[in-house]
């Protein structure tokens, strides 16, 4: 599969999402979530129904921050957002998920640990991203529940 066109724009939307929340990555976490969107662009299972239950299946690091991922797009998006869940669930989990990504990890992963840390930071972005398509007509408040 070529990932070319997907990095691409996903870089762009990124970018574009930075400059409008004020907020600028550095390399590394912009890379990150530049890299996390393309994998996730024909991924039609994104996010799993209910994240707590994600937790004991997971046994690698790509389990794990497969759950952060998806922690930060329902953190960001509001895609298939629990109802009797707090405001800040959602970045807990991840934030939980990436830290357990760096553990399982051999040896331990400090850039996931980082990713946890900076989840708020990141799901701001990503929800300048989602807002780019809304204003553009590309997304709804339907689109993804």
């Amino acid at each position: 599969m070529d990932w070319q066109p997907y990095i691409k724009a996903s870089w762009e939307l990124v970018v574009q999402a930075e400059g409008r929340t004020k907020v600028m990555l550095d390399n590394d976490l912009e890379a990150y979530l530049v890299h996390m969107m393309a994998r996730n662009f024909r991924n039609l299972r994104l996010p799993p129904e209910i994240i707590c239950l994600e937790f004991p299946q997971a046994k690698t690091p790509e389990d794990f921050r497969q759950i952060g991922d998806s922690c930060l797009f329902i953190d960001a998006w509001g895609v298939r957002r629990a109802r009797l869940v707090s405001r800040d669930y959602y970045e807990r989990m991840g934030q939980i998920a990436y830290g357990s990504a760096a553990i399982a990890s051999r040896p331990v992963e400090p850039f996931f640990e980082r990713v946890a840390r900076e989840f708020s930071v990141l799901s701001r972005v990503l929800r300048g991203v989602y807002r780019l398509g809304y204003d553009r007509g590309v997304c709804n408040a339907t689109s993804f529940s």
